[in-house]
């Protein structure tokens, strides 16, 4: 669904209401359609109001990912100052400039989360997010899957993916999986809409015995999950079972490279190769040492990244060791003018105690900006918090500086996890 119109209040009530009717179309609830609805509202009068005479028609498309409604502000952005989408953000009552941005900080509460681009000649992308609410899994114990004797591996139906969900919070600590686990609904939509992959090993009798997870963690790389194992015994001919059954489905995309970074102790290491090592922290406390893997899916025919002097010995080092050919290019501010404030996206997975901050913009206050997110997480108890950064877009080179101050150390390169390769980075448990 697409509508284009002028950046003039008068349109204010065709844009609100077509972003509530896609929303209600797409199979939102009505207070998740309102949230949605309220945060295209702050968005399209704030443009309205900042926007400077000729500015091109704003575009907002609206669609859905299955288990989310996605409405997609394109505009054209003179000095466009979007710091209230960062998490830490507040808004000062009693300093008129400041109320300016209470719109844009009401917009980045009321949804899920949001996505931020930006193109040549100054054009932006902003995706609002708001997810369906689904039902928490009850706290009952699945029925305990014996030893099979043999199994086909297929993808699982609706009824049998939420079996799954209940099966693996039953057998897996929660450093092992991911939040949606804990709603059955959610990760059956998941599935349906494609943006999920999986693989169940079926008994005979139609027992679920296990299964395996994947989706795409970039252009040209492919993330799995698991291999989940629910009978008695820990099997892991069924394992290596599953574990084949996703890369044969794989290797029939154009995907480059399989990865998986949080394992379970049933993976079959030796149909992958080292990629690196990550610290976690379980729910009584402890700290473990969680390896991650990688596998090339096909031919890499190379691409070139752009690094801070600060990553360059570990990015050649890791490109070396993981033969991946790559054109290593300096990035560095050259004295351009930048925004004044950046933001950063902030990704919780509180059953895994861990969130992912991701750069969203570009601004001179990047040290700051980082320093201020550490503080928020630490307050707010999440002992996992990584940072990505996406080598093929020159401009997340900026925050290198501040996060090595603030105690990040590069831990995995993640070959095209992202336009380019990926450097995920760990807060130290000194870090600020």
């Amino acid at each position: 669904m697409l509508l284009a119109t002028g950046c003039d209040e008068d349109f204010l009530p065709l844009v609100t209401s077509f972003v509530k009717e896609a929303a209600l179309c797409h199979g939102l609830g009505r207070d998740e359609a309102m949230g949605l609805t309220l945060a295209g509202e702050e968005i399209f009068v704030h443009l309205c109001r900042t926007a400077k005479p000729g500015r091109e028609p704003v575009e907002i498309r609206c669609g859905s990912g299955g288990y989310y409604v996605q409405a997609e502000f394109s505009f054209t952005a003179e000095d466009l100052d979007l710091r209230a989408f960062n998490l830490t953000t507040s808004i000062a009552l009693d300093d008129d400039a400041e109320l300016e941005g209470m719109g844009l900080v009401i917009a980045s509460r009321l949804v899920d989360r949001f996505q931020l681009s930006f193109e040549q000649a100054r054009h932006v992308r902003l995706s609002l997010v708001q997810e369906k609410s689904y039902p928490l899994h009850e706290e009952d114990s699945p029925p305990v899957c014996p030893p099979l004797s043999r199994v086909s591996i297929r993808p699982p139906s609706p009824e049998e993916v939420k079996l799954i969900a209940r099966q693996a919070r039953h057998c897996y600590l929660g450093h092992y999986l991911s939040d949606f686990f804990k709603y059955p609904g959610k990760l059956v939509d998941m599935l349906a809409a494609g943006e999920y992959q999986g693989l169940a090993a079926i008994g005979p009798a139609g027992e679920v015995g296990g299964a395996i997870l994947w989706n795409w963690a970039g252009r040209r790389t492919v993330e799995c999950f698991g291999p989940y194992v629910f009978t008695e015994d820990s099997d892991s001919v069924m394992a290596e079972s599953l574990v084949e059954g996703c890369i044969g489905a794989i290797a029939r995309t154009h995907a480059v490279g399989l990865i998986n970074t949080r394992p379970t102790p049933q993976l079959p290491e030796q149909h992958f190769e080292r990629l690196g090592t990550l610290k976690a922290s379980t729910e009584d406390g402890a700290s473990m040492t969680v390896h991650a893997w990688f596998r090339l899916m096909r031919e890499d025919e190379g691409c070139a990244v752009w690094v801070h002097e600060d990553l360059q010995e570990f990015v050649q080092r890791e490109c070396r060791r993981l033969v991946l050919p790559r054109e290593i290019r300096r990035a560095q501010n050259a004295g351009e003018n930048l925004p004044a404030h950046s933001v950063i996206s902030v990704q919780s997975d509180r059953l895994q105690g861990r969130a992912v901050l991701r750069p969203m913009w570009p601004g001179s206050d990047c040290e700051a900006n980082i320093e201020k997110h550490v503080h928020l997480m630490r307050q707010e108890g999440i002992p996992n918090l990584f940072f990505m950064m996406d080598l093929g877009q020159a401009w997340q080179a900026d925050f290198t500086s501040g996060l090595l101050h603030h105690g990040f150390t590069p831990c995995l390169l993640l070959p095209y996890a992202g336009e380019a390769d990926v450097i995920l980075l760990q807060l130290s448990e000194s870090g600020s």
